[in-house]
């Protein structure tokens, strides 16, 4: 054999090599981002904001039946009734189900993972804790998987 057939065939087994490594490498990236993120809001949580998408928040981890012990960081504010925007970064696949009343009581609306909603979208009569509106109105949140629900 020439030392150009070596040559070549060394070329072929390291371009062959190299061309399986990038496709486990390309399938390895494309299962890892399978995590859905929403903005300003950490990986694998659910967030409500005080005002728009970024404001003072709290991240919600697992369900809560009851927001009325629950603050907004920075601003202390708590969080029951005040919510104005939400951000879904759950990593399992998990909804963001926003309830009015504690407990899971009177659906009010839901986030998809990977999503959010801002308050410009959600609807407000301009009275918090009222039952009127979707703005303002959020008391318990319950994290759940996919559903036939249409959410943000």
């Amino acid at each position: 054999m020439s030392t150009f057939q070596l040559k070549t065939g060394l070329r072929r087994k390291v371009a062959a090599v190299a061309g399986a490594t990038a496709l486990l490498v390309g399938g390895g990236i494309a299962a890892a981002s399978t995590a859905s993120a929403g903005p300003n809001c950490p990986s694998g949580y659910h967030c409500v904001f005080e005002g728009s998408i970024g404001t003072s928040s709290h991240n919600y981890f697992n369900s809560d039946a009851d927001f009325r012990d629950d603050a907004f960081h920075p601003s202390g504010a708590v969080v029951n009734d005040n919510s104005w925007s939400a951000s879904n970064s759950s990593t399992g696949g998990y909804e963001s189900h926003y309830y009015r009343d504690l407990g899971y009581q009177n659906f009010n609306f839901c986030v998809n993972p990977g999503s959010y909603v801002t308050h410009d979208r959600l609807s407000d009569d301009f009275v918090n804790g009222n039952g009127v509106g979707q703005r303002d109105e959020s008391t318990s949140l319950l994290v759940r998987p996919s559903t036939s629900v249409s959410c943000f």
